[in-house]
């Protein structure tokens, strides 16, 4: 049975993809402290990747490992800047080098789809990154230093380099996007739209992106993948969509300007996949119910 090591396992991607991987694997797990609640067939590890920590307290063989783990504290700049860049990076240039001294075949990174700027244009994997200025602007430099720093290990082992777009879904956290949408609508605050309809995405179901990491498992070569939705919807079609499930008519603050497009081709995530992508439609019906 194969060995996956994996970081992140208690977020929101990470713990769906736990889910599946823990019946056909043998997982591993980094988990910072151990939970209350433990699968009885995942082996856990105890490290703080905010802290520098050695590979020695990792098995000394592992076929795979997929590195979801980010710091919570992104959005804390300057004040929280060491730990981000020692999660996102320095953990990753541990992991990697743990990788090749384990005999590992294969490593999966997470990184960001905010890596791109807005375009008229669908985004595709050979589209440039040019990681945008604001609030996020270093959390996203640690992303794309990681993704840097794991180039090289590509003639070691295969890697691919996960970009997600918006996930949502059952257990999302109340700060991402999706949530904050549904909770305005819900509670009639006003949603702020740039121009008419305000930014437009295609957001990926949970479950199809925990499916996909199981898929790279049985998948060879390496790639970078953005990892989106096949509908392309904007911030008042969100709205307007919970609103007719909640039977309640969105508020929303119009503010002058254009809404921006950041959306992704879905097709090859759609590929590896091998049937029909979660509609939004549905996706948000069972977030909703």
């Amino acid at each position: 049975m194969q060995k996956v090591l994996i970081t992140g396992s208690s977020g929101h991607l990470g713990g769906r993809a736990m889910s599946l991987l823990r019946t056909r694997f043998e997982v591993h797990a980094i988990v910072r402290a151990k939970p209350t609640t433990r699968c009885a067939d995942v082996t856990y590890h105890e490290i703080d990747l905010s802290r520098d920590w050695s590979p020695r307290l990792l098995p000394e063989r592992m076929d795979t490992v997929i590195h979801l783990a980010q710091s919570r504290n992104y959005r804390d700049f300057p004040a929280s800047a060491k730990e981000t860049y020692q999660v996102n990076t320095g953990s990753t240039a541990l992991l990697l080098n743990y990788a090749q001294l384990a005999g590992v075949t294969r490593f999966v990174l997470a990184s960001t789809g905010g890596l791109y700027e807005p375009s008229a244009a669908v985004i595709n994997e050979k589209t440039p990154v040019n990681p945008p200025q604001g609030e996020l602007a270093y959390y996203f430099r640690t992303k794309l230093a990681a993704e840097l720093l794991s180039e090289p290990y590509s003639t070691l082992f295969d890697v691919t380099v996960l970009r997600p777009f918006f996930i949502y879904g059952l257990g999302q956290s109340a700060e991402k996007l999706i949530s904050r949408l549904i909770a305005s609508v819900r509670h009639g605050r006003p949603i702020k739209l740039n121009g008419e309809d305000g930014l437009r995405i295609n957001p990926i179901h949970i479950d199809d992106a925990a499916e996909l990491l199981s898929v790279l498992l049985e998948t060879n070569g390496s790639r970078t993948l953005n990892v989106a939705g096949p509908d392309t919807v904007s911030i008042r079609q969100i709205a307007e969509i919970t609103g007719q499930f909640f039977g309640v008519s969105p508020v929303f603050d119009c503010v002058e300007g254009d809404g921006v497009m950041i959306v992704a081709d879905h097709r090859p995530v759609s590929s590896l996949l091998g049937r029909p992508m979660t509609a939004f439609v549905d996706g948000l019906r069972s977030l909703i119910r």
